[in-house]
């Protein structure tokens, strides 16, 4: 056993291992490559917008409308510009797709779920079909979505949506039916025995028992979602992977630095609010 995972190890390291292109003659490279990099990206520089028109919508309504200029302040000697980040609009943009992406996954997983779980389905026909359908579609990741996406109705924000809701659905789909083939079948069948519908059934006996798990499990994939969000914009679906595509290309590498300081803050809190949802709510 020992020989054979030696062997598997060996095989695959000889298809990975470092090539000529990588510049890597010895174990330290790697990291005097990255140490490297990480000087050029030292200090963190924030791009600035000298005039920023910002508009409020809600519902595709403008609310509110007015227009930002940047200042230049002397701090410590040094003069900085102070105004409206680019990269804070990108934010709110990559939060609002993993919002709407994950609604979405979910409307699409509650149906199909109840044709995924055994002691839901109508027939073993119909949970072999779901749950081969389920595999097909867990299959192909987020990214691969947003390039179809992006060839089939064009650039934008709305592109990284159906991503992100198309490549969530599938394992969304997969979870809530273990939740519910967990549940326990004593309360489906005291709520049948009382006359009950189909739906009256799943309304009264399984959805009360499976929504702590549809919850908890819908905010995990929601945080998920705020990171796949991010890279979805390097092929052109939105958010904040358009500025870091811009910088890297760039090679602005300071600004990238400045992106990635203001996305970790905003996935700190992310993580402290879904904390709070899941002491809350389950």
């Amino acid at each position: 056993m020992i020989l054979l995972v030696l062997a598997v190890l060996g095989w695959s390291l000889s298809a990975v291992g470092p090539g000529p292109a990588n510049r890597v003659f010895s174990i330290f490279d790697p990291f005097i490559a990255m140490g490297n990099l990480i000087g050029r990206m030292l200090p963190p520089e924030f791009e600035v917008d000298s005039v920023r028109n910002v508009e409020i919508t809600l519902l595709g309504a403008s609310v509110a409308t007015f227009q930002l200029e940047s200042t230049m302040i002397n701090f410590f000697g040094t003069d900085t510009e102070i105004g409206w980040l680019p990269i804070i609009s990108a934010t709110f943009e990559t939060i609002q797709m993993a919002i709407i992406g994950t609604l979405g996954a979910v409307l699409m997983a509650l149906p199909l779920s109840l044709l995924a779980a055994r002691n839901t389905s109508p027939h073993p026909a119909i949970y072999q079909s779901i749950r081969l359908l389920l595999n097909l579609m867990r299959s192909i990741p987020e990214l691969v979505y947003a390039l179809l996406f992006v060839a089939a109705v064009g650039l934008g924000p709305f592109t990284g949506v159906l991503a992100l809701a198309f490549g969530s659905v599938g394992s969304l789909t997969r979870i809530f039916a273990e939740a519910i083939e967990q549940i326990d079948p004593a309360q489906v069948n005291a709520v049948q025995a009382t006359g009950a519908t189909g739906i009256q059934t799943f309304v009264y006996a399984v959805l009360p028992q499976a929504v702590p798990l549809f919850i908890s499990y819908t905010i995990i994939f929601f945080e998920s979602n705020v990171r796949h969000a991010t890279i979805l914009g390097y092929v052109g679906a939105g958010g904040v992977g358009f500025l870091l595509f811009k910088y890297t290309g760039t090679s602005d590498y300071d600004k990238l630095m400045g992106a990635v300081l203001v996305m970790v803050v905003a996935v700190t809190v992310i993580d402290r609010f879904s904390s709070w949802l899941r002491q809350r709510f389950i």
